[in-house]
């Protein structure tokens, strides 16, 4: 584990393998154990995990952290590592960060990888899970962090590692990035996302893969539809979503 300073304190993240970096943003709680099953990947790339501040053990005792801030922390990662293009990936909410990221610094961008993503929270259901994250996770934390443990593990002992790495989270942060992505909205903004685009989603997650339609208009889009996957794609469809991840970057990046 690596750490850089950002303002005040200290950002942690994984950096190992080598080749095209890509750096992997998680969503609200899990932090960079989001991640645990890309390892294989390693033999291909270069992968940057990050934990953002208030997750993980980026500790942060404030009681609020902007999807701005988080941008810049992402940006602060790569500068210390002296990156000027990766691949950037975002796993749910994450998405929104990598979106934000790609719009303020698309020349560090080569490619933008969006896995269970959205543009804006659509779907009643969909605002749904995010109302009852927000509230589950202010009212009984400790019921959320066995939940989604258990539901991005494949073993009692990867379960385990999760629930630890989930305990160190800011709960006030954790809260408001939910907040902040249940309201984001870059509807009017998709076709400023001028890079290849690559979309995943699983087939039975029908909640939020119906998202896919509003980056209809992207003209470097591609989507893959992972059949029989849910929403833990990084974790209870990692072989699926690793191949997806590795033959799209080789592809565009062999386009060169």
């Amino acid at each position: 584990m690596a750490v850089c300073s950002f303002k005040d304190r200290e950002l942690f993240f994984e950096d190992y393998g080598e080749g095209v970096p890509i750096l992997m943003i998680h969503p609200p709680g899990l932090g960079r154990k989001s991640f645990i099953y890309q390892n294989p990947l390693k033999e291909q790339f270069r992968l940057i995990i990050p934990d953002l501040s208030g997750h993980g053990d980026s500790y942060n005792e404030e009681d609020f952290v902007s999807i701005d801030t988080y941008v810049e922390e992402v940006k602060a990662v790569l500068d210390h590592l002296d990156i000027s293009k990766c691949v950037l990936l975002g796993y749910s909410a994450g998405g929104v960060i990598a979106q934000e990221f790609t719009f303020k610094y698309i020349d560090m961008v080569e490619i933008l990888i969006l896995a269970g993503g959205y543009p804006k929270v659509q779907t009643v259901r969909l605002k749904v899970m995010h109302l009852l994250g927000m509230r589950t996770i202010k009212e009984k934390p400790q019921l959320m962090i066995n939940v989604l443990s258990k539901a991005h593990a494949k073993t009692p002992e990867a379960e385990q590692e999760l629930h630890e790495h989930m305990e160190k989270a800011n709960r006030s942060i954790w809260y408001h990035y939910y907040k902040q992505s249940l309201y984001y909205n870059c509807t009017d903004r998709i076709l400023d996302l001028k890079v290849p685009l690559l979309l995943i989603y699983g087939g039975k997650s029908d909640w939020i893969n119906n998202q896919y339609r509003l980056y209809k208009e992207h003209p470097q889009h591609e989507l893959v539809i992972l059949e029989k996957a849910k929403h833990q794609l990084p974790t209870l469809f990692s072989n699926s979503f690793n191949k997806a991840i590795f033959y799209y970057v080789k592809k565009m990046l062999n386009r060169e």
